[in-house]
């Protein structure tokens, strides 16, 4: 599990509290795996008229299967299951693509307990997530070799009311947390028997699995957005972030930014993470658009060159333009007001790099 800094920070927006990742920072580079690799956006990218489907699991097991168990577990269910990722206790940029990164991978994502917005000053008794994904030897050993800090090791381990899991059988990897008045110390046994029927089946309906087409995968941030481009917009200095230097790596940060080929792109006024502002956000989700078509809430807005977008407010308050370019779904975010006005001129520079290409330099 992601570890670190969390939502429950938040209340000091900047860099870290809005980016961290986990543990300790990575010192090695990030090289996408072959499923995920692409150098640079295509120049010839149209608004896309190809069906708009969502991803089939690896394995024929459902969030159905895991609310029992859990529910079971800790003696009823928590309310609010979804099929994806929780926030309540997560990492700044999960809220929109990140959140269905097991999905993307071939796996499933399942959580229950968030509350509407995040509040700072408290948090439910009782809320859980857990995520299945196929290929877990190369996702241990691509964790393994960019982290610094232990968080892709299987393991699991409880105390009073929480219970922390990295669980594989065979190629297929569970992690996952569990937060409930329920759960006591010494509860391993208990809860390591609960979910081996899960992984078993898993395990034992595992088939091949093939990741959906993207224009954005593995592009790196330059390609999407210069910070240059950013700045020209604002009227600031910006820097673009390096993401790998703001924590750890563990097993969704691998899934997420390797395998999926997703991207955190921050533009801040400065590469000081502790005292440097980000101005404004960029995740994505590639081949997300189904993921897009799930947004409930949003006003929709004209981004020029862009097949749909809708602007709204995420779990954390912040402002957010989400948009959906071909099979792909982008999210622009940001937490001062002042800038919010700027997210669709400058997703609109991003969206014309990826229809038309960026021009040469000179």
């Amino acid at each position: 599990m992601v570890t670190g800094m969390r939502l429950r920070s938040l209340a000091v927006l900047g860099v870290v509290t809005v980016l961290l990742l986990t543990g300790c920072a990575p010192e090695v580079e990030v090289s996408p795996s072959p499923s995920a690799s692409a150098p640079s956006p295509s120049p010839t990218l149209t608004p896309t008229e190809e069906p708009i489907v969502a991803p089939t699991a690896a394995f024929d097991v459902t969030c159905d299967d895991v609310n029992a168990v859990v529910a079971g577990l800790l003696g009823a269910p928590v309310g609010a299951e979804k099929d994806t990722l929780g926030l309540t206790s997560s990492p700044g940029w999960y809220p929109g693509p990140a959140q269905y990164m097991m999905q993307r991978a071939g796996g499933i994502a399942c959580s229950a307990g968030d509350g509407e917005t995040f509040d700072p000053d408290s948090s439910p008794d009782a809320y859980w997530e857990i995520a299945i994904v196929p290929d877990a030897q190369t996702i241990i050993d691509g964790a393994m070799k960019r982290q610094a800090g232990g968080n892709a090791d299987l393991t699991l381990w409880c105390d009073e009311g929480l219970c922390v899991m990295t669980l594989r059988e065979g190629d297929v990897l569970l992690t996952g947390t569990m937060t409930s008045p329920a759960l006591v110390k010494g509860d391993e046994d208990r809860v390591r028997a609960a979910f081996e029927g899960i992984l078993a089946s898993a395990a034992g309906t595992l088939r091949e699995f093939e990741y959906g087409p993207s224009e954005i995968a593995a592009v790196q941030c330059e390609a999407l957005l210069t910070a240059e481009e950013v700045a020209t917009l604002l009227g600031t200095h910006v820097e673009i972030v390096d993401f790998t230097k703001l924590g750890g790596w563990g097993i969704p940060a691998e899934v997420y930014f390797v395998n999926d080929g997703g991207r955190l792109c921050m533009y801040a006024e400065g590469l000081d993470v502790y005292n440097d502002a980000t101005l404004i956000t960029l995740t994505t989700l590639p081949s997300g658009a189904w993921a897009f078509e799930k947004l409930d809430g949003g006003t929709p807005v004209t981004v020029t060159g862009a097949d749909a977008a809708l602007k709204g407010v995420d779990f954390t308050g912040r402002s957010v333009l989400d948009v959906r370019v071909g099979l792909d779904w982008l999210r622009f975010s940001t937490a001062d007001s002042a800038i919010a006005p700027s997210l669709v001129p400058v997703a609109e520079m991003a969206v014309e790099h990826l229809t038309r290409g960026r021009p040469a330099p000179q």
